[in-house]
């Protein structure tokens, strides 16, 4: 039986959609496959410790890894949507800049160690050094948020499909200070070429949603109104190249 991983950094109520995706992919392609939903990280180390699972769906910055050192192949990726993240400060703060922070800075995190990074190098042009940066840290980007509402923290890093996703009263107390333009890396979802047979089968069915019905309101609901797009390994090795290039 296949097994499809889902990291654990959707939005909260896209929880029930991912079985939703998974129940439409074992219709369509009349296999059986088991959805592991982990709650945090550490957990889907624990699980890929313990025993391997046949597909996975992760973000761009752990990738690399599951196709260099566990030999992992791509499948698919969300068509049109790069991961970006947001600077966020409370929408009455004296801080409009990147530029404005000076002195000893609080800044909110979540446990989502991929939009931290990609959040401390845009705060690069602040030239703040590690003794003026206080670390936050937060269960997630809603309490990232909330604590830069609250001035517990100066300035936040959100991944920017969550911050749009806060209702109105939430924005409206907070200032988008700067918003990344990565635009060539994603999401994706991967499989163990030891279940290719049976996987490989699944990139005509997800490329496919978007123009079915049922399928179209189920990628809708995840956040990929276009749904998805086929992976090639060339496609996959530059993501990875961009992604080691910003580590540098």
């Amino acid at each position: 039986m296949l097994s499809l991983m889902v990291v654990p950094d959707y939005l909260p109520d896209q929880f029930s959609t991912w079985y939703l995706l998974n129940n439409y992919l074992q219709k369509k392609s009349d296999q059986n496959i088991s959805l592991l939903m982990p709650p945090s990280f550490d957990e889907v180390k624990t699980q890929q410790e313990k025993e391997k699972v046949s597909m996975l769906f992760v973000n761009p910055f752990s990738a690399g890894n599951y196709v260099r050192e566990q030999g992992y192949l791509p499948l698919v990726k969300p068509k049109n949507k790069s991961d970006e993240i947001v600077i966020v400060t409370a929408a009455d703060s004296d801080i409009n800049d990147i530029e404005d922070l000076k002195g000893n800075v609080e800044l909110a995190l979540s446990n989502n160690e991929d939009a931290n990074f990609i959040g401390l190098r845009l705060l690069e042009p602040a030239n703040l050094s590690d003794d003026e940066i206080t670390i936050k840290r937060k269960d997630n980007f809603l309490m990232v948020a909330s604590g830069v509402i609250r001035h517990h923290a100066k300035v936040g890093i959100v991944q920017a499909d969550v911050y749009e996703s806060f209702n109105s009263v939430t924005k409206n107390q907070l200032k988008v200070l700067l918003k990344s333009r990565i635009n060539e890396v994603s999401h994706v979802m991967l499989y163990h070429p030891d279940v290719a047979a049976k996987a490989e089968p699944l990139q005509e069915i997800l490329c496919k949603m978007a123009d079915d019905p049922d399928g179209a309101n189920v990628v809708k609901a995840l956040g990929f109104p276009e749904g998805f797009a086929e992976l090639s390994k060339e496609d996959m090795e530059f993501m990875i190249d961009v992604v080691d290039t910003m580590r540098m």
